[in-house]
């Protein structure tokens, strides 16, 4: 199990998963409330409390949130968190990742590989995904909102 979160938890995790020595550590104050807050395409509630417990314990959320990156860079961040000794429980990385890659990685509709965007041909716009039969227009505009889709 292990090595598959690491594989795909490399994906979308950040750089902030390295525990800050052996006693336990408390994030910023207010960064639930900010992790929630800036979750509005992630209804689970588990994902913002595991990036909570885990990445703040050495980084304010202040400082990813706004980090907004593709995919590959994630993975790139993680694998090299995970290299150092982060710490957190198959489950948190399982809730991170979903926090993450629902949240802030960013999805190049043109570019980004097939496995993240199942089929789809290219697109110049948001209207022109809108068009799209069973699109979610509401994500689709929060997602544009948050600067979370290129083209």
């Amino acid at each position: 199990m292990r090595n598959r979160i690491r594989m795909f938890a490399a994906g979308a995790v950040l750089s902030c998963l390295i525990a800050a020595g052996s006693a336990p550590a408390v994030g910023a104050p207010g960064d639930l409330e900010a992790l929630t807050k800036a979750s509005d395409l992630d209804p689970d509630p588990a994902d913002a409390k595991a990036v909570a417990a885990v990445c703040t314990a050495c980084h304010s959320s202040a400082q990813f949130l706004t980090a907004a990156r593709p995919y590959l860079r994630w993975e790139q961040t993680m694998q090299d968190m995970l290299d150092r000794g982060a710490v957190a429980t198959d489950d948190q990385l399982d809730h991170i990742l979903s926090y993450l890659v629902k949240n802030i990685t960013i999805v190049n509709i043109n570019s980004s590989p097939p496995d993240q965007l199942g089929t789809a041909h290219p697109f110049a716009n948001v209207d022109e995904l809108k068009a799209v039969k069973g699109i979610n227009v509401d994500v689709l505009q929060k997602l544009k909102a948050k600067n979370l889709i290129a083209f």
